[in-house]
């Protein structure tokens, strides 16, 4: 069985981040199992475990832990990082789903998913006064003192710098959307889905969840570039449950 750690929520299951691994576990058909971690509780796990950092801290010099962390208990694997879960999965399971990474694209894949990053930045400003909502109590309090600096209370954009965010964010998903062009199928790379499908539905996803699905806010981005989008989590709404 693969355990995959997550931070628990309120409401949606799944952080972001963490979304990428769980597409990419169902693309491949593998059963796994959820355990929730607290935020402030994810170097210890981590180290206990024997996950890797996947950075420094903002010192430079001290290892800095995340998730997504899977580990496999039919091969006593412990990884960490989307990407390298991915290539984990194809190499271990080689047989079941879709390559998530094929050979040759890795770069390609890991531009596509550092652009859809870029890409969905003008998002967060309306994110930020419903994230820590969304958090059970001991992670949204370190998230606050820790990731925030200490701020309890962030207001949405309004007025004139929100109307200037929101038009930045659709221009942003046009280019995206000519990522497509051309494409055989309704993927990145075609027919097949990969791991910068994923990385696009991770954050279609959260965007969906942070503004909420019957929001006017949501269904406008849904129905961007002859509605991409909203047709685009509808093809991946069958591996976003557990198998």
């Amino acid at each position: 069985m693969i355990t995959l750690y997550d931070l628990p929520t309120k409401t949606v299951p799944g952080t972001m981040i963490t979304w990428r691994t769980r597409y990419a576990l169902n693309l491949k058909k593998l059963p796994f199992q959820v355990v929730d971690v607290e935020l402030p509780d994810v170097e210890a796990l981590a180290k206990k475990i024997g996950a890797a950092p996947t950075s420094t801290k903002s010192d430079g010099v001290s290892p800095f832990y995340t998730i997504p962390i899977i580990q496999d208990d039919s091969t006593g694997a412990v990884i960490s990082d989307s990407a390298a879960i991915a290539a984990y999965l194809d190499k271990t399971y080689p047989s079941s789903g879709p390559v998530l990474i094929p050979t040759g694209t890795k770069a390609l894949q890991l531009g596509f998913s550092s652009a859809a990053v870029d890409a969905f930045a003008p998002f967060r400003p309306f994110f930020a006064p419903n994230i820590t909502t969304k958090m059970n109590d001991a992670t949204a309090e370190y998230f606050m003192r820790v990731r925030l600096g200490g701020v309890t209370k962030v207001d949405a954009p309004e007025g004139e710098e929100r109307e200037k965010l929101w038009t930045t964010a659709k221009a942003n998903l046009g280019k995206m959307s000519k990522w497509f062009e051309g494409s055989e199928g309704d993927f990145v790379m075609g027919n097949e889905p990969s791991f910068a499908d994923t990385a696009i539905c991770a954050f279609l996803q959260f965007t969906r969840t942070m503004l909420g699905e019957e929001s006017e806010e949501w269904k406008d981005v849904a129905s961007w570039n002859d509605g991409r989008w909203g047709k685009y989590l509808e093809i991946f709404k069958p591996y976003e449950k557990l198998l």
